[in-house]
């Protein structure tokens, strides 16, 4: 509510609260900082906090329509025990605790394995409800999978760090849950596991996430020291073996070494545990066929890691750090970008935020559009979240 300002601190009960808080803290100047459940940065950024935590409503619920609507202080456990209740799931696994909040989550763009095959958290979102930084309450798309309008914009407050405005609800798509749902591992070298998956894209297998985690990652997961190349497959049991079986084949089979094989989410459910610890985290979006160049560019730069994990089909590389200087991501993003390749500063502490920017520089014309928006929606500069340098 607008008076929780000057404790610092709001947590509106609803949307019009909402709305008038950041009405409220436009008007007086102040800056705004967005929290779900507070646990993903590891720090905070000038400004008051505005939580979302009691917009915690899961309502709109239709399993067979395969259509939720949630409020963003929803956490992701609670959502997905109400959703295994009616056999349906949301494909949405990013790191981090399972207490993240779907505001805080959608926010962030976080994403993991299972972008694979369902791609990231913006295409899990059928529609928004936002309130922009003057306090305006702004709907887009819609509650149906044939309702696009407006989607562009979403997708740009989608892993805006509330910069394009303040998440309050989402209208999410759901998948049945599939009969059944298996992971196997296989260990090996670097050079092995880089060989491997190419093999495995050329061989028109399309696992439901297909991950190369390095040696400290592969321990967290409860395998050997060695790369792993995982493999998820889900749907019918006779599907999911055929699926398996392929990718085994064209990974030229079993190295020795460690591995895995489970049924289920537990494999999965270490992954974001051991990637949502490392206190730095980023995210190079490269060509599936460039990863490894993409990881050892991170290397060279960010020096050593706590840990990689690659998302093969979308070339989506990700590399823990435990800290990092705001010159070593610039450098990192120059050389990227000469590939053509974004880097997100996925989670830092919040000076290295502040001199690097969660987006860094983007190209020209992209840039200038995102900057034009944010000074339409948010002319105060309430939301200050920190994407450029």
């Amino acid at each position: 509510m607008p008076e929780a300002l000057a404790a610092g601190l709001g947590a509106p009960e609803d949307l019009a609260g909402l709305a008038a808080t950041v009405r409220a803290a436009a008007g007086r100047g102040v800056a705004l900082r967005v929290r779900g459940a507070g646990s993903w940065w590891p720090d905070g950024d000038a400004g008051s906090v505005l939580s979302t935590q009691h917009l915690d409503t899961i309502s709109e619920f239709n399993p067979a329509d395969l259509v939720v609507t949630v409020g963003a202080g929803v956490p992701l456990d609670t959502l997905g025990a109400a959703l295994r209740s009616r056999g349906v799931f949301l494909a949405l696994d990013p790191p981090g605790r399972p207490s993240r909040t779907v505001g805080g989550v959608l926010a962030t763009g976080g994403s993991g394995p299972l972008a694979a095959q369902y791609g990231t958290a913006r295409d899990q979102v059928l529609g928004l409800v936002v309130v922009a930084g003057n306090g305006t309450v702004v709907r887009l798309g819609g509650r149906v999978v044939k309702n696009v309008a407006g989607f562009d914009l979403a997708k740009l407050v989608i892993g805006g760090h509330g910069a394009f405005g303040v998440i309050a609800e989402a209208h999410l798509r759901l998948r049945a849950i599939p009969a059944a749902d298996r992971t196997v591992g296989w260990s090996g070298s670097a050079d092995w596991a880089a060989r491997a998956a190419a093999a495995v894209l050329g061989s028109g297998a399309a696992p439901a996430a297909l991950e190369v985690v390095s040696p400290e990652l592969s321990a967290a997961l409860g395998a050997g020291r060695e790369w792993m190349l995982a493999a998820r497959s889900m749907g019918g049991p006779a599907a999911v073996d055929e699926e398996l079986s392929l990718v085994e084949r064209a990974a030229a089979g079993r190295p020795a070494g460690g591995g895995i094989a489970a049924d289920g989410d537990a494999p999965w459910a270490a992954w974001r545990r051991a990637v949502g610890d490392w206190p730095v985290l980023l995210r190079i979006g490269a060509d599936p066929a460039a990863w490894a160049e993409a990881l050892a560019l991170a290397r060279r730069h960010l020096g050593d890691a706590l840990g990689a994990s690659v998302t093969v089909p979308r070339g989506t590389v990700r590399v823990g750090a435990a800290r990092c200087g705001a010159d070593a991501v610039r450098e990192l993003r120059d050389a990227a970008a000469a590939r053509g390749w974004p880097v997100t500063l996925e989670r830092a502490d919040a000076a290295t935020r502040a001199a690097a920017g969660i987006w860094g520089a983007l190209p020209e014309g992209a840039e200038r559009l995102a900057r034009e928006l944010r000074a339409r929606f948010d002319p105060n500069g309430t939301l200050a979240a920190p994407l450029f340098t």
